[in-house]
């Protein structure tokens, strides 16, 4: 939900801007998740159509900032991929209703969760889009 909810704050910001999304574990060429699919839409947001990406896949050394959603993402992308410290950040740091800095996985929680999380999420990067100054326009 993340991915399609950056990708369409950014479009409605005119925001020139590459987006990847991938898992710190490897499911590489899992289907999207029913439940991500159906909030996305539910909420008028272009869900991706792409599978799971795994973050070794990815061109991590081009990447400015990496915003994950809880504290062992985090943890992982800098100990075991040699990322930064200051280009990760938890995504939950930019929310203005401060709910916390970590946002639990939806995962199995049902169709309220998802909506919960959708909401959380949206609101958190539309926090960090407010506030950076890392990105072009």
């Amino acid at each position: 939900m993340a991915h399609a909810i950056f990708v369409a704050e950014a479009e409605r910001r005119l925001l020139s801007v590459e987006v990847y999304s991938a898992g710190v574990c490897d499911f590489r060429g899992a289907p999207p998740i029913k439940e991500t699919t159906v909030t996305c839409a539910l909420n008028d947001t272009p869900a991706p159509e792409e599978i799971a990406t795994w973050v070794r896949d990815l061109p991590l050394d081009s990447i400015t900032r990496f915003l994950v959603m809880e504290q062992y993402h985090a943890d992982v992308l800098i100990d075991e991929y040699g990322i930064s410290s200051d280009r990760v950040s938890l995504l939950g740091e930019f929310d203005p209703k401060q709910r916390g800095a970590e946002i639990a996985d939806p995962l199995g929680q049902g169709k309220v969760v998802y909506e919960r999380s959708y909401i959380q999420i949206r609101d958190c990067l539309v926090g960090y889009l407010d506030g950076t100054n890392e990105l072009g326009s």
